[in-house]
């Protein structure tokens, strides 16, 4: 049998090396938690390696999922957790695993799943395993569900584990959905704004220059500034539209370099009612995440880099992986996350009593299903106070704007007034 050389740490935080032989990763891991042991890296001695590698994904695979086209059709979250249902409950009814692909294949409408699927299906036919056919496919099969799929072939299990994988992308659906839910009213209000401020400036405030134009009057500040913006959407929109067309694509170019993004995710994490709500959802994230592969028989460092990528904000991620370096050092990981500074106190001391107890998937577990009330509480609360500030801020707009249009009338008003009582 291969030999593997297990790095591991017992209840009372002692760290253990050493050496082992047993048909696969996925079995030695389980037996070590049987032991009471949690499993930090298990480097491959002798032909083993293939199955011990495979488990991570090439640094290529992550480069090309990080940079996809940002027009290319994405498969949903949901999509996916539809797709490991039904293949959980095919495989569990008897179909082959070739058939069970042909048939979702067969109903999925979204093209690039569907061609990732067929795909998939000729390695498998092939002779080759369904996670390497899944390796194949980074910009639509994750690190997360590759390793997962590589574990249940091991140890047997595929049905079970790509059940799990549906709850899991399930519970991650509804996570983004909430989300999704914070930020759809203000950004329908601030469209219906713009659209409102684009209206007044091109189509009332000119009738009004051109009438203050004819009576030769001194305009106040506040006037002379509205109508340079009003000439300037107007009369120049053919530097104006670019100008700002320019402005949103480097803002898009920007954002997409690692300074650029790096930058943004920190701006957000601080950003007022925005930024608690990333990190919450972040940490849901990061503990569903990693108890789901913890649970399986994915190694704590492998669960750890595999979990950074699914965080969305570079910030988060960068500090799990510093986490992995630190575990990998001989940091427990409740050490390890702590010194970060960005993690909550309440996780990190439910990840320790996890790691002393031995029943961390299932602290990590319960954490989440905390932070998930946190972020449904935190989107309810920024929902309820977005939508008056926002009328606020609109109606703040339109009082600037009809008071640089009308001091000035009123103050031709005064003028004629006088005027007449001069004349009397």
């Amino acid at each position: 049998m291969p030999l593997y050389t297990v790095t591991a740490r017992d209840a009372s935080g002692r760290t253990i090396s050493q050496v082992k032989d047993a048909p696969s990763v996925g079995d030695l891991v389980a037996e070590l938690r049987r032991s009471g042991l949690t499993v930090i890296g298990v480097k491959s001695e002798g032909s083993g390696a293939g199955a011990a590698s495979a488990a991570a994904p090439t640094e290529a695979q992550a480069v090309a999922k990080s940079q996809g086209s940002i027009f290319a059709k994405k498969v949903r979250v949901s999509d996916m957790a539809a797709f490991c249902r039904q293949m959980s409950t095919m495989l569990r009814a008897g179909l082959s695993l070739l058939d069970s692909l042909e048939t979702i294949a067969a109903e999925t409408e979204n093209p690039v799943f569907k061609q990732a699927l067929l795909a998939v299906m000729t390695d498998v036919e092939a002779g080759a395993k369904l996670s390497d056919g899944f390796r194949k496919h980074p910009n639509v099969f994750n690190m997360l569900m590759c390793s997962m799929v590589e574990a249940g072939e091991v140890s047997g299990s595929l049905d079970t584990i790509l059940e799990q994988l549906g709850i899991f992308f399930k519970r991650r659906h509804k996570l983004q959905s909430q989300i999704k839910s914070a930020t759809a009213y203000p950004k329908f209000v601030g469209i219906f704004f713009i659209l409102i401020v684009a209206g007044i400036f091109i189509f009332l405030v000119p009738q009004f220059s051109d009438l203050f134009t004819q009576f030769g009057a001194e305009l106040p500040f506040l006037t002379k500034v509205l109508i340079a913006i009003s000439k300037a959407i107007v009369d120049f929109w053919w530097i104006t539209l670019p100008a700002i067309a320019g402005g949103v694509a480097a803002f898009i170019f920007w954002r997409r370099t690692p300074a650029g993004a790096a930058v943004w995710d920190r701006t957000i994490l601080k950003a007022p009612m925005f930024g608690p709500l990333t990190l919450k959802s972040g940490v849901s994230r990061f503990t569903m995440t990693l108890s789901t592969l913890v649970k399986n028989g994915i190694t704590l460092d492998q669960s750890l880099e595999i979990t950074s990528k699914t965080l969305g904000n570079i910030v988060l991620e960068q500090a799990v992986l510093d986490a992995r370096q630190k575990l990998i050092q001989g940091y427990s990981l409740y050490q390890a996350i702590s010194e970060s500074g960005i993690f909550p106190g309440l996780m990190t001391k439910m990840v320790k009593v996890g790691e002393d107890s031995g029943a961390l998937p299932d602290m990590l577990n319960d954490v989440t299903e905390y932070y998930e009330d946190e972020v449904s509480n935190q989107v309810q609360a920024i929902t309820s106070m977005i939508e008056p500030a926002l009328i606020v801020a609109l109606g703040g707009v339109v009082l600037v704007v009809i008071l640089g249009i009308y001091l000035p009338i009123f103050g031709l008003s005064k003028a004629a007034a006088k005027g007449a009582a001069k004349g009397g």
